[in-house]
């Protein structure tokens, strides 16, 4: 039984311990017989309140209440709102499960103590996951913490009728130069070049992330990420001067405009790229089937030929299970079900209201890739081109520093680019003043 609770508020940000580059794969089958030990209803929070994942979430819950016949109360929030407030939200009356991300994020909450062992869940759905995924999921402790459903690269985004338009061929946007070359010719057209906003205080990092990878490498992304590199490095200062060249060609509105609103830039024909998280691939195809078969990804340009485009951001949601919850049996079975291959197809069956089905690169290897359709494919070759997978800012450092501290100095680099020497020597000081890891 689903029952449908919109608009719940959540709680706050987080702290955390390392985890570098993770790998992409697949896989299966949980706590099989855990039905038995689940008593009473549970609780289900999701961070979105898209119809896309709303309509994914619904066929997955009815599928296991038709199994089991537990009871589920789903309580969807919308994303920035829930991530804003989810350390208030574990530490209260939080629901037996709910939506997270892999790695960093998740490790900062095991280690407070929020989160409910799944050691047991993935004794049985193991199987079905590459190590790269378990090592995602686990804590600093070697404890299993989380259940991956889905991964999904940053890449730059495009619409291929409007490439054909200007005579474009992703084939030759691959490095720096021919990128500004590409900028230009969209910006003579009238149109945004580059479609951004960062009104939610995370959306630029990906940018950041991205560029400082293609300008310096996995290895300086990891060591800024765990304080083994300074914020006042000249590294530093170098990925912002690459990144101020891409702002004449910029939306003026970066700041007033959240992710989906660069993104209708895009759905609109208003911008010719954006640099963002394959998940929105979905809205497009909300919009329309020809929509979202216009849509492609590339990587973002090479910058440093020694470094090339070898690292992606690509990363991993899933589930955890809040130990303050009132029923942690019952959310480990829930996600039991949820990991293993029959609750992923039930996932993957969902249709969206005009019947059609939702796209969804699954961390189970059981889903059968020969099904992906043109623009899955696209993201699998973004992935198999790239060496080092990262997680993405966001998640790949002390959340304490990342939302709190990262967020509003990239906010407020965009504002005045010219401060940025000010602004690095905020970071690093604000790095420097962190507490100690529990």
């Amino acid at each position: 039984m689903l029952e449908q609770n919109n608009g719940i508020s959540r709680r706050s940000v987080l702290k955390g311990a390392a985890v570098g580059g993770l790998g992409i794969a697949a896989g299966g089958s949980l706590l099989a017989g855990c039905a038995s030990k689940a008593t009473g209803p549970l609780a289900y929070g999701a961070r979105s309140v898209d119809a896309g994942p709303t309509a994914q979430n619904e066929a997955l819950i009815a599928a296991y209440t038709a199994k089991t016949k537990n009871e589920v109360k789903y309580n969807a929030t919308e994303s920035n709102a829930f991530q804003n407030n989810l350390s208030q939200y574990l530490q209260g009356t939080p629901d037996d499960t709910f939506e997270w991300m892999a790695g960093y994020r998740m490790q900062f909450f095991a280690e407070q103590g929020l989160l409910a062992d799944l050691t047991d869940v993935w004794g049985t759905i193991g199987d079905q996951y590459t190590d790269s995924y378990k090592i995602a999921s686990t804590g600093l402790d070697g404890k299993q913490y989380f259940v991956p459903k889905s991964w999904y690269p940053w890449g730059m985004h495009f619409r291929k009728s409007m490439f054909k338009d200007l005579g474009l061929s992703a084939d030759t946007v691959t490095n720096w130069d021919e990128f500004l070359k590409m900028l230009d010719g969209m910006k003579k057209k009238g149109l945004v070049g580059f479609a951004a906003g960062d009104k939610g205080g995370w959306e630029a990092m990906g940018t950041f992330d991205i560029i400082n990878a293609r300008v310096n490498g996995y290895q300086f992304h990891v060591d800024l990420m765990a304080g083994r590199e300074k914020w006042t490095d000249a590294k530093v200062l170098e990925v912002f001067k690459h990144w101020e060249m891409l702002i004449p060609y910029m939306n003026p509105n970066v700041l007033d405009l959240e992710w989906d609103g660069a993104m209708q830039l895009l759905l609109q024909k208003k911008a010719g790229a954006m640099l963002m998280g394959s998940w929105f691939g979905g809205n497009f195809k909300e919009q329309s089937q020809a929509d979202y078969d216009d849509l492609s990804i590339i990587p973002f340009p090479e910058i440093n030929p020694e470094h090339g485009r070898d690292t992606v951001d690509a990363p991993i949601d899933g589930w955890c299970v809040a130990a303050n919850g009132t029923n942690n049996a019952g959310g480990a079975d829930f996600l039991a079900f949820a990991g293993d291959m029959e609750g992923v197809q039930a996932t993957l069956d969902a249709k969206d209201k005009d019947g059609k089905s939702i796209p969804m690169t699954s961390a189970n290897k059981g889903q059968d890739r020969s099904t992906y359709d043109a623009f899955q494919k696209e993201q699998m070759a973004v992935m198999d081109e790239a060496k080092y997978i990262t997680q993405f800012l966001d998640r790949d450092t002390r959340p304490d520093f990342a939302g709190p501290v990262v967020g509003p100095a990239i906010q407020s680099w965009f504002k005045n680019p010219k401060d940025v020497n000010k602004i690095v020597d905020s970071l690093q000081a604000q790095w420097d003043a962190l507490p100690p890891l529990a």
